[in-house]
């Protein structure tokens, strides 16, 4: 019997996978607030120092030129003075007012969608409703979500 998401013969559990994050860092110009991804390379680093439970690492990003001190979640310029970026651990997005770019939820709040996310794929129960940080109500209508969208 085939699921919604058409895997057939599949355990409702194993149907859920959890989405790879990838790291971002807030630039602001001219009052305008875009977040950035960072390369591949910078993020797997980043997501596997981040797994090594050791917060307390620096690691260096864009050719050495930016250090991430990963428990401050910030981005410090290493050879010239420019204002420090706030940097997310990134899984879930929301369209931002402005100019319609994705812009990364809080990572606490991420966790919760995550969580929310893999009940609703596990028991095949959706329509579930979370309330976001800027009080505006998420609903998980099915599988096909959009998570990880850089």
């Amino acid at each position: 019997m085939a699921g919604r998401d058409g895997r057939q013969g599949l355990d409702p559990a194993a149907r859920y996978e959890a989405v790879a994050p990838h790291w971002f860092y807030r630039k602001v110009t001219d009052s305008r607030e875009r977040w950035v991804p960072f390369s591949a390379q910078d993020s797997e680093r980043l997501e596997e120092a981040h797994g090594s439970g050791k917060n307390h690492l620096v690691v260096p990003t864009s050719g050495g030129r930016y250090d991430v001190h990963l428990k401050k979640r910030q981005r410090v310029a290493v050879y010239w003075e420019e204002e420090v970026s706030e940097v997310r651990r990134c899984t879930w997005f929301y369209k931002g007012d402005k100019d319609n770019k994705y812009v990364p939820y809080s990572e606490t709040f991420s966790e919760e969608l995550e969580e929310a996310y893999m009940v609703a794929v596990t028991l095949d129960e959706w329509k579930k409703k979370l309330e976001s940080p800027s009080r505006e109500i998420i609903i998980l209508h099915n599988p096909k979500v959009r998570r990880g969208a850089w």
